[in-house]
């Protein structure tokens, strides 16, 4: 398999070959802010919600390099948005990588859960 990664704290592109998950580190700056390597395991997830409706998901997940992943989505209703991910600690903005439009199966079941059903694009809305 082949697959297209991105750094999401240096910006670089670059190819993993094999058949295993990637190794979870940029090859350019070392860093583990990259997405997750195989799939992604949840460990737990908290939900708030306030009376109005507005309501906020964390989902705490490892990927199979074992280094976690925290995902928050905040939501209105049933339509959330990814607003803050952090990859082993490291805060990183879920706007760097178009990937993350479509977020990891075991995110959404977590989220589905929580009653979300719909998690809007990451990409920043333009102003007129």
């Amino acid at each position: 398999m082949i697959l297209t990664l991105q750094c999401y704290r240096c910006g670089a592109d670059y190819e993993y070959v094999g058949t295993s998950p990637h190794p979870g580190q940029c090859q350019a700056c070392g860093s583990p802010c990259v997405p997750p390597a195989g799939s992604l395991s949840v460990l737990n997830s908290a939900h708030w919600e306030s009376a109005n409706g507005l309501s906020k998901v964390w989902v705490y997940a490892l990927d199979e390099r074992d280094r976690p992943f925290e995902f928050e989505v905040a939501a209105q209703g049933n339509r959330g948005k990814l607003v803050a991910l952090r990859v082993d600690g490291i805060s990183v903005a879920p706007q760097v990588d178009e990937t993350l439009e479509a977020l990891p199966p075991a995110v959404k079941t977590e989220l589905a859960d929580a009653g979300i059903e719909r998690v809007d694009p990451n990409t920043p809305t333009q102003s007129k």
